[in-house]
């Protein structure tokens, strides 16, 4: 559903520019005003990246071993940078960091190779572009190991939306809804596990760390935040 350009990184180097001008918006311009369409567009791209991966390892340009070593490394190595800020503002206690830790280790004992996937890990709002045409542009194209098989860009896309965009009281339940529509035939236990480390991920390394509060107001995104990485519910 989408194509590429030849794109350069911005100053910063967490977003994309195509080198000749393209007249359009990013999707999460829209998502104000078409939240539906801009989850709708990056669950397809997320779905459709999944065929470039394919068609990249059947030509051999890329590997198509899981290396679960390499998969533990940056599911562990990510929880224990992404969370120490979180413990260290109060907002996580380390019992609970380490329960995480231990539910993680037991899903990879579990499912082993089948617990990773390869990904583009950002098909976030400001790496689409919807052209003034309606074609759909992604940039920062990679594989990169990630958990969550198959469904991790979905995650990815929509963690990135919740620090962007606006909070309010409903936006924990349109969150959840949106992943239990769009990944229903996933194992939804599994979903709230991968999805805790990417809401850590949003609230230690780029709220705390980096201190990017986002779109809205910070106390209510962060009680969302907190909601989705304690998993009640």
């Amino acid at each position: 559903c989408f194509t590429a350009v030849p794109a350069v990184g911005n100053e910063g180097g967490d977003n994309w520019r195509p080198v000749k001008k393209l007249n359009g918006q990013w999707v999460y311009q829209l998502f104000q005003e078409e939240p539906e369409f801009v989850i709708e567009t990056s669950k397809r791209v997320a779905h459709d990246y999944q065929k470039v991966i394919t068609q990249a390892q059947q030509e051999e340009i890329s590997s198509a071993t899981i290396n679960v070593e390499e998969g533990k490394k940056w599911v562990f190595g990510s929880l224990l940078k992404w969370s120490g800020p979180i413990v260290e503002a109060g907002y996580l206690s380390h019992k609970q960091v380490v329960q995480l830790t231990a539910d993680f280790e037991g899903a990879i004992e579990q499912k082993g190779a089948d617990f990773f996937g390869y990904a583009h890990g950002n098909t976030i709002g400001d790496h689409i572009l919807i052209g003034d045409d309606k074609t759909i542009y992604l940039f920062g194209m990679r594989l990169v190991l990630r958990p969550g098989k198959g469904y991790y860009d979905i995650l990815r896309a929509l963690d990135w939306l919740l620090l962007n965009i606006s909070s309010n009281e409903r936006t924990f339940e349109l969150f959840t809804g949106w992943m239990k529509s769009h990944l229903a035939e996933e194992n939804w236990e599994e979903v709230k596990l991968v999805f805790a480390l990417r809401c850590i991920g949003i609230l230690g390394w780029d709220m705390l760390h980096r201190g990017d509060e986002g779109a809205g107001e910070p106390a209510s995104k962060r009680a969302a935040l907190l909601r989705f990485i304690e998993r009640k519910y």
